[in-house]
C-alpha cells in the first residue's frame, strides 16, 4: 500500500494528534507500506516522503487551499488512500482525533464559565471556525464518504447523534500507549532530581500536564486542593501544572483560595516520563477528551489517573487504574478522589491496576488496525476502479 497523510505541520514536539499519526505512518514505513506526508510545515524522518504543500495567506484561506492541494499532490504521487484527522475536504480514512468541532467548542466555553456575548456573536462570524465545520460536514454528513475511525465509544456516540449517516462507515479504535518506551522504573532516580529541583521531596505529588489547562480542569483542581485532607496527614499536597502558561485567573483563585504554595508551574517538557514516574497520581479532570494520551502514558507509568466520563480512557478504565468522578467541576469529588489515592496501600495497589490496563491496550495493536482499515479502503477503492 502506498498510503498517503495529510496533516498541517509536524514538528519535533508533536502533540496528541500530530504524536499519533507520526507513530502511524512509522508502524506503516516499518510494515513495508511506501508513505507520504503532506504538510505546510515540518518535515518526516525517513524513509517517509514529505510534499511540502504551498499554502499562502490568512487563515482560512491558507487551510482550505491546504486541505484541496494537499489531497490533490497525495493522490499525483500516486496514492492509494489518502489518511487525514483535520483540514480534509477530500479523504479516504478519517480520524477526527479531537473529536467533534462544536463539541469541543462547547466543552471549553463550559470550562470557561459560559461564553460571553460578544466570544458568541464572534463565533457567528469567524471563517475559521465554519472551515473546520464545513470539512466535518464534507466527510460526515452523508451515507457515502470516507471510513470513519473514531477514538472512543464516546465520540462514536457522538457522531451517532450528529451524523447518523455516517455511522455504517465508522469504525471505533481505542488510542493505545507504547508501553516499551513509557515505563516508570528506568525514570525513578530523574524523577527523584526533578523533586529536589522543584523542592518537593517529601510531598505527596499530584502532575496535570496539559496545553490547555482551563480545559483539562486545572481550575477544579486548584478548588479541590483547598478542600482535600489528605489520608497520609504526614505529608502535604503538592500540584504541578506542566505545559500551557496558566491564565491569570488561575493565580487569582490559588491566591484567594490559600494554596499558591501547594501549586508549582513549569514549561512543557521534551520528555514527561521522569514527572510522570516520580508523581504519586495524574490529574485530569477534563471537560473533553476523546481519549487522552496523557492519560495513556500515565497509566502505561503506573501512575493512577483521576478524570472523568467527559474523557474516552475511562471505557478503558472501568474501575481499575484510578478514579473517574462524574462531572469536571465537582471539586469536591475531585478533592475526596485525591484523598482516597494519598492512602499508600490503596495507591500501590492501584499503580499496578493501572499498568495492566495499559499492556492491554497497546499502541502497536492499535496503530496495525487502523492499517488495516487503510488498506481494506484502498482493495475497495483499487477493485471500483477496475470495474
Amino acid at each position: 500500500m502506498k498510503l498517503g497523510v495529510l496533516l498541517d505541520r509536524i514538528d519535533g514536539t508533536p502533540g496528541g494528534a500530530e504524536a499519533h499519526t507520526l507513530a502511524l505512518m512509522q508502524r506503516a514505513a516499518a510494515a513495508g507500506d511506501d508513505v507520504v506526508l503532506a504538510t505546510m510545515s515540518g518535515t518526516a524522518p525517513a524513509p517517509i516522503e514529505t510534499i511540502r504543500v504551498p499554502a499562502k495567506g490568512g487563515r482560512p484561506e491558507r487551510d482550505e487551499a491546504f486541505a484541496l492541494e494537499g489531497a490533490r499532490l497525495l493522490r499525483g504521487a500516486g496514492c492509494d488512500v489518502v489518511f487525514a484527522i483535520r483540514h480534509a475536504l477530500d479523504c479516504d480514512v478519517y480520524l477526527p482525533h479531537g473529536g467533534l468541532v462544536d463539541d469541543a467548542r462547547a466543552a471549553k466555553d463550559r470550562a470557561d464559565g459560559g461564553a460571553s456575548f460578544f466570544t458568541r456573536l464572534g463565533r457567528r462570524f469567524s471563517r475559521k471556525h465554519e472551515f473546520f465545520q464545513r470539512c466535518e460536514r464534507t466527510l460526515l454528513a452523508e451515507a457515502e464518504g470516507p471510513a470513519v475511525i473514531t477514538v472512543s465509544d464516546m465520540i462514536r456516540g457522538r457522531v451517532k447523534a450528529r451524523y447518523p449517516a455516517a455511522l455504517r462507515r465508522t469504525t471505533t479504535v481505542v488510542n493505545g500507549v507504547d508501553v516499551e518506551h513509557f515505563q516508570r522504573e528506568p525514570f525513578e532516580d530523574a524523577g527523584r532530581a526533578l523533586r529536589k529541583e522543584l523542592r518537593i521531596e517529601n510531598a505527596l505529588l499530584g502532575v496535570m500536564l496539559a496545553h490547555h489547562p482551563v480545559l483539562k480542569g486545572a481550575e477544579t483542581a486548584v478548588r479541590a486542593l483547598a478542600q482535600a485532607r489528605i489520608a497520609n496527614h504526614d505529608k502535604r499536597f503538592v500540584l504541578v501544572l506542566a505545559g500551557g502558561k496558566p491564565p491569570r485567573r488561575l493565580a487569582w483563585l490559588a491566591r484567594n483560595l490559600g494554596v499558591s504554595t501547594e501549586i508549582r508551574c513549569i514549561p512543557a517538557l521534551a520528555d514527561p516520563r521522569p514527572l510522570y514516574a516520580t508523581a504519586d497520581m495524574l490529574i485530569h479532570p477534563t471537560y473533553y477528551d476523546p481519549c487522552s494520551l496523557v492519560c495513556l502514558e500515565a497509566l502505561a507509568m503506573s501512575l493512577p489517573v483521576i478524570t472523568t466520563p467527559q474523557n474516552g480512557v475511562h471505557e478503558l478504565m472501568g474501575r481499575r487504574g484510578g478514579i473517574v468522578i462524574e462531572a469536571p467541576d465537582d471539586a469536591e469529588a475531585l478533592a475526596r478522589a485525591i484523598d482516597v489515592l494519598s492512602e499508600d496501600e490503596l495507591r500501590a495497589f492501584t499503580r499496578e491496576d493501572a499498568r495492566y490496563l495499559s499492556m492491554r491496550n497497546r499502541e502497536s495493536t492499535r496503530l496495525d488496525r487502523v492499517l488495516e482499515i487503510c488498506r481494506a479502503q484502498a482493495g475497495r477503492q483499487n477493485a471500483a476502479s477496475h470495474r
